[in-house]
This record gives C-alpha cells, structure tokens and sequence, in this order.
C-alpha cells in the first residue's frame, strides 16, 4: 500500500513538482506578508478595536492601502495554496475544496479593489469569508 503512493508520488509529471514548490513559497511568503500588513494596521490605526470591528474598516482611516495590500496579499496566498497542493488532492470533496479556495483568494482579492465603503464591499466579504472555512474543512480531511 505505502509502496504504491510512493511509486504514484515518483510518477507524477513534472510539471506539477515544479510548480508545487514555488507555489508553496509563494504562499508562505504571502501569508507572512498578510500577517506583517495586519499587525502593521493594528500599530498604525489604534483607534480601531479588531477585537469587536471588522478588519475591513481600517479603509476608514489613513491607511487604506496598505488594508488593500494585505487583502491581495492574502488573495494570492489563497490561490497559491490551491496549486500548491492541488496534486495532493484526489477526492472529489478535496477537489470542491480547491474550488472554494480559490473563490475565496476572488473575495479576498475584491476586497482589496472595493473598501468597506463600496457596494461590492458587501458581495466580496460574502464571497471571501464564507468560502475559506468550506474550503478548509473540504481539503483537511483529504490531507489528513
């Protein structure tokens, strides 16, 4: 049994090893990046209480861009992962799970084009923040 995933792991083509590793980096370096923006907001923008407030409303204050930074960070990161790991996802509900990981990587990337003060705003937060815990859920049990 364990012999057969290594010699389907060895099989594999090419391309997807060669665009896995990159794209995990990728990842990692976006999702630090989010982690820095985010913390950066936090020291720049006291005033904003995230502990009852939604990170979105750092657009009201002066430091907008760097919110719309770190949401595009966090879109690429999102679909970063989803190619990282798409070939070490086989099932049907793995695959699912993928999709919604990369509709998730869309809100979030919405989110950095329309701040909080935008209609599509609204749409995006639904996109982003509803699809990430789907995805999570569907890809871990296949990874598990």
């Amino acid at each position: 049994m364990e012999t057969e995933k290594i010699m389907k792991a060895i099989a594999k083509p090419i391309t997807e090893v060669s665009l896995s590793i990159p794209a995990a980096r990728l990842a990692i370096a976006a999702g630090i990046a989010v982690l820095l923006l985010l913390g950066s907001l936090h020291v720049l923008s006291p005033e904003f209480d995230p502990s009852w407030r939604m990170v979105s409303e750092y657009a009201n204050g002066r430091y907008a861009p760097v919110l719309s930074l770190m949401f595009i960070a966090w879109g690429i990161s999102s679909w970063a992962l989803a190619l990282a790991i798409g070939s070490q996802v086989g099932t049907r509900a793995g695959k699912i799970g993928l999709i919604f990981l990369i509709i998730a990587g869309v809100g979030e990337a919405m989110a950095s084009v329309f701040d909080v003060n935008h209609s599509l705003h609204g749409l995006a937060a639904m996109i982003g923040i509803h699809s990430l815990p789907v995805a999570a859920m569907l890809i871990s049990v296949r990874l598990s």
